[in-house]
């Protein structure tokens, strides 16, 4: 008889590592969503969760992370990016050589080919104008055209991908909740399931891994008795494991939505051709002083973030955040909602890093590059970007969030205290139960980390001139090809077997 491994996420992360293992393990994937019907909505609020959240003092929030079969592939923005080189050293840094880049970027070229990635189109003429506006104003950061997993305007399904194209049989329980981890004597033993008509059951397995999200993993060690001590006894849970690094300092993407109402050549034109190819396909790279680098990106979005809506936006996000949040439990239930505060701009270099951003995005938007496009802002003032003060509070009135959540059980070498898991993903002290999502990521990276892209408040990378001619010639980039010279993905094939779980791989 085979060994059992039971899989917790039938998401972006789950449903590639439910796929690799199936040839060594008899999977169950449990998956507290269900199977989006076809001709659904992206923005379908029934593939998502709704949890509340604090961005900011003073800034309530609704997280919303894909909830369906597919995770939150099915519900983002689609655009695909590798990592960025200092993204790639600190992983290995973190989780060994099981990170090396190569290894990394192997994997990643495999995704991509599976998932139908290509180049987004960069003929519309939002994205024109933005290219021009870049040139105009003598920005000197990075424009990085962008490659997209859309097709006939919906994302392409990491579980279609994945989960449904396997060779091996493997069994997904939708519409069921994982209630938390069973440990008995040091060892991960089994699940605790609530089925959709509430029943209960136990389901035995050798290995555990947990693809739940940054949130949703967080909940079930908390949930599990996994987590830090103090946390636990304050909510009334029995103490299983003291993990402090459980919740204690997780990062993500803040976001500001710069509005814009469309001139009527825009808005009266008929539907472009490149809106199948999703809605992001050009940014800007730039570092907290408005040089090159990567601490802020400036998102192009050709489409209106709702489909009755009028204005249109560009979203200006902090890549290199230094503020951090905390996931704590609230409730001995194990469904109970966790106190989620990211802490969004705590740090006053943050503050002053996202000033830069909107204030880029801004002069972007009314320079004469946009003059066909753009009628005006819609509610960001000469005044207000000429203040600190007011400006700090005009983005904090539209703060939003990105979704890539990382770091809520973060991965790290023995000698870190606040490491959850090794580079395997093993939880320190439990055996059998592994994490392998991007609640492991230390820090959340530059570039999105294969969940949402956007983050609206309540809704759902080369010299600038030289992409500008690229963009013009239809050959800015190709598919998995990094900025800064790191290419040359090696086949999977080529890749060592350290790990003896993922050997079937």
């Amino acid at each position: 008889m085979r060994p059992r491994a039971v899989v917790i996420g039938a998401g972006s992360a789950g449903s590639v590592l439910a796929s690799r293992i199936s040839a060594a393990y008899d999977v169950t994937v449990i998956e507290a969503g269900r199977s989006p019907m076809a001709g659904e909505s992206v923005l379908d609020a029934s593939r998502t969760w709704s949890i509340p959240a604090e961005l900011a003092e003073g800034r309530a929030w609704r997280a919303t992370p894909g909830r369906a079969v597919g995770g939150s592939s099915v519900v983002n923005g689609g655009y695909f990016a590798a990592p960025a080189p200092d993204d790639l050293l600190r992983w290995r840094a973190a989780g060994g050589e099981a990170w090396a880049p190569e290894r990394v970027l192997a994997h990643i070229g495999d995704l991509a080919a599976r998932l139908g990635v290509h180049a987004s189109p960069q003929t519309h003429p939002i994205s024109r104008a933005f290219a021009d506006a870049c040139v105009l104003q003598g920005v000197t950061g990075t424009l990085l055209p962008l490659d997209t997993t859309f097709r006939d305007g919906a994302p392409r399904s990491v579980a279609d991908a994945f989960l449904a194209s396997s060779p091996n049989r493997i069994e997904v329980r939708s519409n069921c909740r994982a209630m938390r981890i069973v440990v008995e004597n040091g060892r991960a033993v089994g699940v605790d399931v609530a089925d959709a008509d509430g029943s209960r059951e136990v389901l035995a397995a050798d290995e555990i891994v947990l693809c739940a999200g940054g949130f949703g993993t967080a909940r079930l060690l908390l949930a599990s008795g996994l987590a830090p001590t103090p946390s636990l006894r304050r909510a009334g849970i029995d103490v299983v494991a003291d993990l402090p690094g459980v919740g204690a300092a997780f990062s993500d993407h803040p976001t500001v939505w710069i509005e814009w109402l469309p001139t009527a050549a825009l808005s009266e034109a008929p539907p472009h051709p490149e809106d199948v190819d999703g809605a992001f396909p050009l940014a800007l790279y730039l570092s907290a002083d408005g040089t090159s680098g990567d601490d802020l990106e400036v998102l192009v979005c050709t489409q209106p973030p709702d489909a009755d809506a009028t204005p249109y936006g560009l979203v200006v996000g902090l890549q290199r955040p230094r503020s951090r949040g905390t996931v704590s439990a609230t409730s001995a239930h194990p469904l109970g909602a966790p106190k989620i505060a990211y802490g969004y701009l705590r740090d006053p270099e943050d503050r002053a890093a996202m000033r830069v951003g909107v204030r880029c995005a801004a002069g972007l938007l009314v320079s004469t590059a946009f003059a066909g496009v753009v009628e005006r802002l819609v509610d960001l003032t000469d005044d207000t970007l000429g203040d600190d003060l007011l400006l700090d509070a005009w983005i904090l009135e539209h703060l939003g969030s990105a979704s890539h959540t990382c770091g809520t059980a973060p991965m790290g070498p023995e000698t870190d205290p606040a490491a959850v898991v090794d580079g395997a993903g093993r939880v320190r002290g439990i055996r059998g139960l592994r994490i392998a999502d991007a609640s492991m990521l230390p820090v959340v990276p530059s570039r999105a980390c294969g969940c949402r892209n956007g983050g609206r408040s309540d809704r759902r990378g080369a010299d600038a001139r030289l992409a500008v001619a690229q963009a013009r010639a239809s050959a800015m980039s190709r598919a998995f090809v990094m900025r800064r010279g790191l290419t040359g993905l090696v086949p999977s094939t080529t890749l060592p077997r350290e790990c003896s779980f993922c050997r079937s791989a």
